[in-house]
């Protein structure tokens, strides 16, 4: 046989094992198939949209961890987008509301790459805190929908299942009224009842495979986050301070001290 001819005989003899199953084993392939093109459109769906996060949270880590400066990318806002790029302006704009900046000099400040002062020790929990806030909320966007794909990769064969004994103890009832044993009577109703068993297979295998892929490249981004926290709070703990217009700014008490702390007069 070809292979059109056996791609003929997979259809007709599937569309057999269909017809002849019962109103219940017919609902639960069909729900399967729901189930199924929900999954599809979510892998589809979050493989591309993961793709570009990665590659943006990848473009963003490249250029801040080569930077001097935790202020060196204050002014390229256009330039980045993403998780990382998003949480690095939410806690710098933090950090210059702690600092109390006004909002004509922040440029000043960012060109310059300087603050007023160095940051407390709970100023920059304070910030890295909201970071982290910022970032939780990303994640969650980024982990949308993978709940309901992970309960379909472990209720397809489930329902597969009830569908198969569903469908064999029909048959079983079906020839037990009649009386005796009969084939003709019997095979049908197995046949219809096999076909839930097969359908949810096939909705759970690649489901459990794009899945597991999903959550690799979610883990990679979490480790990317968690870098960028830790890099972000180093960077600003070594962080120049100076003052604009020529008056020279103190660290407040308590402020954590760095190694790189200079002072630069505007």
């Amino acid at each position: 046989m070809t292979v059109a001819q056996q791609f003929q005989a997979f259809i007709k003899n599937t569309w057999y094992a269909y017809d002849t199953s019962d109103l219940v084993s017919k609902a639960i392939v069909l729900a399967l198939c729901v189930l199924s093109m929900y999954a599809w459109s979510t892998m589809i769906e979050k493989g591309f949209s993961l793709g570009r996060v990665r590659r943006s949270c990848r473009r963003f880590l490249e250029h801040f961890e080569s930077a001097e400066s935790v202020l060196e990318l204050s002014l390229r806002e256009s330039d980045f987008g993403g998780p990382l790029a998003e949480a690095y302006f939410v806690g710098l704009m933090e950090v210059m509301n702690i600092l109390e900046v006004d909002a004509s000099q922040v440029d000043l400040y960012c060109r310059r790459r300087l603050l007023p002062r160095l940051l407390t020790e709970n100023e920059i929990v304070k910030v890295r805190a909201v970071i982290e806030r910022s970032l939780t909320r990303q994640n969650q966007l980024i982990e949308e929908r993978l709940g309901m794909l992970g309960t379909i990769v472990t209720l397809a064969p489930f329902l597969g299942l009830l569908g198969t004994v569903w469908g064999v103890m029909m048959a079983f009832v079906g020839m037990a009224q009649q009386g005796r044993p009969d084939l003709s009577v019997l095979a049908p109703g197995v046949s219809g009842a096999l076909l839930t068993t097969v359908v949810g297979l096939v909705v759970a295998i690649p489901s459990v495979v794009g899945l597991n892929g999903i959550l690799s490249w979610v883990k990679q981004t979490n480790v990317d986050m968690d870098n960028f926290v830790d890099d972000f709070v180093a960077k600003i703990r070594l962080e120049k301070t100076g003052a604009i217009g020529g008056a020279q700014a103190q660290a407040a008490p308590g402020a954590a001290t760095a190694p790189r702390q200079g002072t630069t007069a505007a």
